[in-house]
């Protein structure tokens, strides 16, 4: 019963942890896809402010994330389906296709924190979100379909 029990609170805590990443890292989407809209620098470099900040709540999370997901794996005793290696291999995807996507982003952040504030709209312009958030998307689509299925 005590097994079932911590399975039962790694679970809430998983689920916990992947509402608060969704929330800290929103911010970081909803401004990458405001940033073209903003009219001036200091817009921009607002809404940059407000993502780098937000990463100080969606990396833990994640951490959070991971620490459960694979603990969870060892107290269901998952690791023999292959459900959760495509679940880690879509997640490693994720970040990485996301990391190299969103590089013009991260110039952006460090533009707009440089003292002066560099001029963001070069570097803007080769910022590609909605690829990024569909990408973040569709891999969260595939996660929570092989967490809830389990169908191999």
């Amino acid at each position: 019963r005590s097994m079932a029990n911590l399975y039962l609170w790694l679970k809430f805590l998983h689920i916990a942890g992947l509402g608060v990443f969704l929330l800290a890292h929103g911010v970081a989407a909803g401004s990458s896809l405001m940033l073209r809209r903003a009219s001036t620098n200091a817009m921009r470099a607002a809404l940059l402010r407000a993502s780098i900040q937000s990463a100080v709540a969606f990396y833990p999370a994640l951490l959070v994330i991971v620490v459960t997901g694979v603990w969870m794996g060892f107290e269901g005793h998952w690791w023999r389906s292959g459900w959760i290696w495509a679940g880690i291999i879509t997640l490693v995807a994720v970040i990485v296709i996301m990391s190299a996507v969103s590089v013009p982003y991260h110039k952006a952040r460090d533009a707009a924190n440089a003292k002066p504030p560099a001029d963001l709209e070069p570097v803007l312009k080769a910022a590609r979100p909605v690829e990024v958030a569909g990408v973040g998307a569709i891999g969260l689509f595939i996660l929570f379909f092989l967490m809830v299925f389990k169908p191999f």
